[in-house]
């Protein structure tokens, strides 16, 4: 289906009016930039590892326009550990990506209900409806991959900031994973959500083409992982320092007669912390097919236990 700018903009208002909510969770990315147009909210907040994060700006100059009160959680080394203990057990996971970005939506949260809100609205499922992930540009030039990846991602998609919500009593609503409107951005053609904007080209290029109108330049912003906008990835710097090689050879060792395949001293801290609560993931692993790095349960090409990807999986 190809729509029109105004039956997306239509759709995706109705959606936030459904799923309306007082705060806002900021990254100043696309997709919480163009709710933040829509719900004009009453609270912001955006977090990031140290205050030059880049979301932090980025999230700063969205909240001027629409936002009526803006915060920014700003945390480091010590904050990082604590939530990094917590999300460990809260998915069961060492992966360091899932622990980075869901320590930043950890700290929004907590933030926004320290502040008096525990209804806030996020802009999870954008990148997957509409290719916005920058791994999908390699489909770019053929669209049937690009299609048969995003069907690909609606069957796999997770999202952290509900079960983080759940756990801290905040409730997370999220318009684009509305079923209402999931189901109708899943029927737009994929060949809206790829195009060319000043000699480059973008995912979701339908929604910033349709809100360009409301939003400006803020349309065109580049895709940056999360991440890399909170600069969490900037934690494994300090974890490298915390472990020195002798220590990191003897532990990856351990872990490798666990069944589990070490990637980084960052990788070894988390399976430590993981060990301090779980079995190894062999231990636990009663399905049929399992993940070759770390011996969890596998669906798919993805290891939602140790983060590898891509995985084949093995046959028990």
């Amino acid at each position: 289906m190809r729509p029109t700018c105004g039956e997306l903009v239509d759709r995706l208002e109705a959606s936030v009016e459904r799923n309306r909510a007082g705060a806002l969770l900021l990254s100043g990315g696309l997709d919480s930039t163009i709710l933040a147009s829509i719900l004009r909210p009453e609270y912001s907040v955006a977090a990031g590892f140290g205050a030059d994060a880049p979301d932090l700006a980025f999230a700063r100059q969205v909240a001027q326009r629409y936002s009526r009160r803006h915060a920014e959680e700003v945390f480091y080394e010590e904050k990082m550990a604590d939530m990094v203990d917590a999300v460990v057990q809260v998915f069961k996971t060492f992966d360091p990506i899932e622990i980075r970005n869901s320590c930043v939506a950890l700290a929004g949260l907590e933030r926004a209900k320290r502040d008096g809100h525990t209804r806030v609205m996020t802009g999870d499922g954008g990148d997957e409806l509409f290719a916005g992930y920058n791994y999908l540009s390699r489909y770019y030039g053929d669209l049937k991959k690009l299609e048969q990846e995003l069907a690909r991602l609606w069957q796999v998609m997770h999202f952290s900031s509900k079960t983080l919500g759940e756990r801290i009593g905040v409730q997370v609503v999220t318009p684009f994973l509305d079923p209402e409107f999931a189901e109708f951005a899943k029927s737009v053609d994929v060949a809206e959500k790829v195009g060319e904007h000043g000699g480059q080209k973008y995912g979701k290029f339908i929604l910033r083409r349709c809100f360009e109108p409301e939003i400006g330049e803020l349309a065109w912003r580049p895709k940056m992982a999360q991440e890399q906008g909170a600069a969490t990835d900037r934690f494994s710097g300090f974890v490298e320092k915390m472990i020195d090689d002798a220590t990191y050879a003897s532990k990856a060792r351990i872990a490798e007669s666990e069944g589990v395949r070490i990637r980084s001293k960052e990788h070894l801290n988390y399976y430590a912390i993981f060990r301090s609560y779980f079995p190894p993931p062999k231990e636990e692993s009663h399905c049929d097919r399992v993940c070759p790095k770390c011996h969890a349960c596998l669906e798919g090409r993805f290891c939602r236990t140790c983060g590898a990807f891509p995985v084949t999986p093995v046959s028990l």
